[in-house]
Parts: C-alpha cells; sequence; structure tokens
C-alpha cells in the first residue's frame, strides 16, 4: 500500500493543478545520469539554474539544442520547466482576532494538547516548503528560526500569498496565551517560499525548495500543494530528500479524486494526508486512494494570517501540517529516529478510522499526537 478522499466544507482550499502559463520558450529542466555537463549546455543556451541534490541543470534553450542533448548519452532526460497553478480555491472564512488563546479544534482531535506534557516539539526543525510565511505574526515570530525565497533567491521568504503562514500556525504557532497554539508550539519554524502570490511556481523552484531543506538540514518538510502532472524530476528530488533523511508530508489533493495521484502526495517518499471534518468523516472534497497513509483535520481550521490576522481555512492543504507537526513532537523526544521510524511511528499510533486497518479514505487512520509521543 502507499499512497489519498472525501469530507466538508465551505471553502474549499488547496490545490488542483493546472498549467496556468507556458515556461519561456525552451526553459527545460535537463537531467544527467551523473555531473552535470554545465559547459555542454552552455554552448547552446543560457543556463538558470543548478542542481545538486540531482544532478541537473534548468536551462533557456531553442529547440534544435533541446533535441540534440536529448539524443546525448549522458542526458537522463529533459522535460518542460513547467510554471503550474498548485494551489487553488483560496477561500478564507473571515474571523475575529480572538480575546485569549485558543486551541483550534483540530489540534484538539488529535490530542496535540494532551501530548505537551511530554513533547512540544522543541528544537525541530520544520519547512514550510510553500507561498513564505509572515515573518512578524506575533503567534510565529519566535519560532522561526530562518528560510529562504527560490522565486527572488534571497532570505526574504515574507508571505504574499497566505496559505504558507495558515499551515505555519497550525504547525507551530506558540504557546503565548495569544492567538492560538501549534501541534509543535516550540518546532522551528523555516519559510521555504516556492509559489508566488497566486499560489504559482516553476517545478524547478519547487526543486530548489527540497534541495533546501536537505542542504539546511530540515527535520520535516511540510508541503500543503501539489499538481497532477508527469514530472520525475520533482520525483527523483522527493526521493533523493528522503534518503537524505527528511520526513517528506504533503497534502492528497482537494478534488474529490480516487485517480489520478496528486503528487507530490503520490510518491513513495512522501507521507500523503487525506482531510477529515469534526465528525471524523471524510472531507467531500479530499483526495483517496491507495497512496493515503494518514488522515488529520482539514475542514474549518482556524490559523494563522498575513497581517497579524487569523482566520479558517479548508483543505488537505491544513491536513497535512497537522501530520507534519506530529512527526516534530516524536523527533524532539526520539532524535536519533530515522524518517522511515518517524513513517512508522505515526502509522502504528494512528486511531484507526473507517474500515479496519488501512483503507483508502484514512489510511492507516487519524493522526494520534499523544499515542505517538507516549
Amino acid at each position: 500500500m502507499k499512497k489519498v478522499v472525501v469530507g466538508v466544507l465551505v471553502f474549499c482550499v488547496l490545490f488542483s493543478v493546472y498549467s496556468v502559463g507556458a515556461p519561456p520558450t525552451g526553459r527545460v529542466i535537463i537531467v544527467f545520469h551523473t555531473t552535470p555537463d554545465i559547459n555542454l549546455v552552455a554552448q547552446h543556451g543560457q543556463i538558470n539554474q543548478t542542481f545538486h541534490l540531482i544532478p541537473a541543470v534548468v536551462a533557456t534553450l531553442p529547440e534544435s539544442a533541446i533535441e540534440a542533448l536529448s539524443k546525448n548519452p549522458n542526458v537522463k532526460y529533459i522535460e518542460p520547466d513547467a510554471y503550474v497553478q498548485f494551489i487553488t480555491g483560496q477561500i478564507i472564512e473571515p474571523a475575529a482576532k480572538p480575546s485569549k488563546q485558543v486551541i483550534p479544534w483540530g489540534v484538539d482531535r488529535i490530542d496535540a494538547d494532551l501530548a505537551w506534557a511530554t513533547s512540544t516539539g522543541t528544537g525541530v526543525k520544520v519547512a514550510v516548503v510553500d507561498t513564505g510565511i509572515q515573518k512578524r505574526h506575533r503567534d510565529l515570530k519566535a519560532n522561526i528560526k530562518g528560510g529562504y525565497n527560490c522565486i527572488a533567491e534571497t532570505t526574504d521568504f515574507n508571505d504574499d500569498h497566505g496559505h504558507g503562514t495558515h499551515c505555519a500556525g497550525i504547525i507551530a504557532a506558540v504557546d503565548n496565551k495569544i492567538g492560538v497554539v501549534g501541534v509543535a508550539p516550540e518546532a522551528w519554524l523555516y519559510g521555504v517560499k516556492v509559489l508566488d502570490a497566486t499560489g504559482s511556481g516553476y517545478l524547478s523552484d519547487c526543486i530548489e525548495g527540497i534541495q533546501w531543506c536537505v542542504d539546511n538540514g530540515m527535520d520535516v518538510a511540510s508541503m500543503s500543494w501539489g499538481g497532477y502532472g508527469n514530472w520525475p524530476s520533482l520525483q527523483d528530488a522527493c526521493d533523493a530528500a528522503w534518503a537524505a533523511g527528511v520526513v517528506l508530508v504533503a497534502a492528497a489533493g482537494n478534488d474529490a479524486y480516487l485517480t489520478p495521484d496528486m503528487v507530490p502526495a503520490g510518491y513513495s517518499s512522501v507521507i500523503a494526508v487525506s482531510a477529515t471534518d469534526s465528525n471524523d468523516n471524510l472531507a467531500y472534497f479530499s483526495n483517496y486512494g491507495n497512496e493515503i497513509e494518514l488522515a488529520a483535520p482539514g475542514v474549518s481550521i482556524y490559523s494563522t494570517l498575513p497581517k497579524g490576522k487569523y482566520g479558517y481555512k479548508s483543505g488537505t492543504s491544513m491536513a497535512c501540517p497537522h501530520v507534519s507537526g506530529v512527526a516534530a513532537l516524536i523527533l524532539a523526544i526520539y532524535p536519533t529516529y530515522t524518517n522511515d521510524q518517524v513513517r512508522q511511528k505515526l502509522w502504528n499510533t494512528a486511531e484507526d478510522l473507517g474500515a479496519p486497518g488501512w483503507d483508502i479514505y484514512y489510511g492507516y487512520g487519524l493522526v494520534d499526537a499523544e499515542a505517538a509521543v507516549a
């Protein structure tokens, strides 16, 4: 089994993936069998970027050069560097700033508050690979330790969309008597901005974000985005990051699809998460299928938003960071665990929902923070 469902709500959030614009003519990702031949590519056009997590080069080339390079025995494959809308349907249910700190229903439902006597995720590095994080949000700033903007190639990972900030709050909003509190309120947050203000991005920026996680020693990478494309370079990057020890968690998608699989959630190197509502039903929008490993709350989830605000969002985008937060809780008390051991712990301690045992809707069940750290 490995690797997605259906459940509720109002403001379907997250991602369906469709290309929103053609990349510049001839912008491609060239993946080599071994070390990239930079000089070879440079002879034919402009090199935009190089990777080392996978042996690849991003370049803008004329069609004739792409055809010639595709026949080179050192080239494994060439694919378009697609510009894709990875997050769509964003609707925010307005909400007033709470007068005192509240525990969102999702955090409560997975018993994260009952886990805090054992673990609060202290010092575990969690990368929110998304649209960025609002750096100065009063409920996040104490836990934000760094990040990177893969679009602008700067350290300014501020969120100009809102999606990443909402996910960050679910993972690690601070227990500070104001606003909300996250699943792992002492985990360290890193904003890795790979998507722009429209929720779109280049495939190459997403790969760079995953590479950044490996290079900077992230323990967990939370990826609440995805699409339905066939992108072998993204799969190679995820496989390499998992092999390097990073726990990769991704949202299963919000199209109520059994097939085709959303990626990166559909890759075997990524933990795919479906969404549930407050009655433990599969959210009506949630994808489902053989890739689903865990379920988590994803309907009307209250969390942080840019400009110091708070609000509700729904989607498997919101389910994913619940699992990422629990992974941080586990690693804080089992720091020598491999990512495979974390995954197994999440499976073994999940609260079984639906048919007994693993099923295509809830995977191994609803993630259970208290049981995971007991």
